[in-house]
């Protein structure tokens, strides 16, 4: 998506009746929006998405994190998480090594460049982020956060299989 795809992706979806569904499309829309502009960021850095969010939860885990802890806050499959994890440890941003409390497990650590590399991103991912939502007050982030997680949990709640 281009620059010009990206303001023709702003019309509109009146023509949907339905609350539920024009809030939906709503939320896709902007969740594509963003994604296009942060993807352009991390281009520039050589990452994707994904490990970006893995660089950040790594960021604030002192004692690393189990791959599959990292994959559950991800929606990340083992196999898929492994493979990320390996791909980042070649590149030298992550550590991989066996749990001491569960030797089926691995953990996860960020390693000096990886740390080096997040703090080159954290500074611009935060004013891409101020960016993005200077249109809303702190009270409309505040109350819009409180919206999208009642909807989370609703969805939780909602299309969780029952154990």
């Amino acid at each position: 998506m281009n620059n010009k795809e990206l303001f023709n992706f702003l019309e509109s979806y009146d023509f949907i009746e339905d609350m539920s569904g024009r809030t939906i499309i709503n939320l896709l829309k902007s969740v594509e929006m963003m994604r296009f502009i942060y993807n352009n960021l991390f281009a520039h850095h050589g990452i994707s998405e994904s490990k970006f969010h893995i660089l950040l939860l790594l960021s604030y885990s002192e004692n690393g994190m189990a791959l599959s802890e990292i994959g559950d806050k991800l929606f990340v499959t083992r196999a898929n998480m492994t493979g990320l994890i390996d791909r980042m440890g070649k590149e030298g941003l992550v550590e991989k090594k066996l749990n001491p409390k569960d030797r089926r497990s691995s953990i996860a650590y960020l390693t000096d460049k990886g740390r080096k590399l997040f703090d080159n991103i954290k500074d611009t991912h935060i004013d891409f982020s101020r960016q993005m939502t200077s249109g809303l007050s702190i009270e409309e982030k505040e109350q819009l956060n409180t919206l999208l997680e009642k909807l989370q949990n609703d969805i939780v709640k909602s299309f969780s299989e029952e154990e």
